[in-house]
């Protein structure tokens, strides 16, 4: 074995057949692989080379996709914490609450702001206020307690995500020409005349 290894140049073959052990000792008889035993073949052998590498691959994607999911968690729990503490900060101070007429009417002062729905105070849009009775509808959803029906005249952040995303409508961009319902501590409502 030691001529045989001697007088064969190394290679990083990992051909079993070439190796110096199977030199000495003859061919494998049929339906075995030396050392393995009974049952194990080459090619059983080479696939489960094969899917051992693939396994690894998958090991890394899943750490990969788990630290993604923690990043996406930790990222969530600040905003949770960030809208706690903006709940808080809203309800340590004394606050007026918003109260409008339930049903449209044609007093020319309806204009209004829209301020991001996350507390954020930026003027996402402007509009006209349309309604805050709680059984209207706004694109076929009823618009519910503590929120406005308004029309979108003008988009100032076209990229913010609606509050109440429909299939046609996800951002203020969309909105523009329509109805929407907003929270109504988000709207702001203009007491200047036309």
């Amino acid at each position: 074995m030691e001529k045989i290894e001697w007088k064969t140049p190394k290679s990083s073959s990992t051909n079993l057949k070439e190796d110096a052990l199977c030199k000495v000792l003859g061919l494998e008889k049929s339906g075995r692989l030396r050392t393995f035993g009974k049952g194990v073949t080459l090619t059983k052998l080479t696939v489960l080379a094969q899917m051992s590498g693939h396994i690894v691959q998958l090991h890394e994607e899943n750490a990969q996709y788990k630290s993604q999911v923690a990043h996406m968690q930790n990222t969530i729990d600040e905003l949770m914490k960030n809208q706690v503490s903006n709940t808080a900060m809203t309800e340590g101070r004394q606050t007026t609450p918003i109260v409008s007429p339930l049903r449209v009417t044609t007093n020319p002062n309806s204009d209004c702001k829209l301020l991001h729905w996350t507390g954020t105070g930026e003027v996402v849009a402007e509009g006209c206020w349309s309604s805050s009775d709680p059984n209207e509808r706004v694109h076929h959803i009823p618009l519910g307690p503590n929120a406005m029906r308004v029309w979108v005249d003008v988009a100032k952040n076209g990229a913010t995500f609606s509050w109440r995303p429909t299939s046609d409508m996800e951002t203020i961009e969309d909105a523009v020409g329509t109805t929407v319902a907003w929270p109504a501590d988000k709207v702001l409502m203009d007491s200047t005349p036309r």
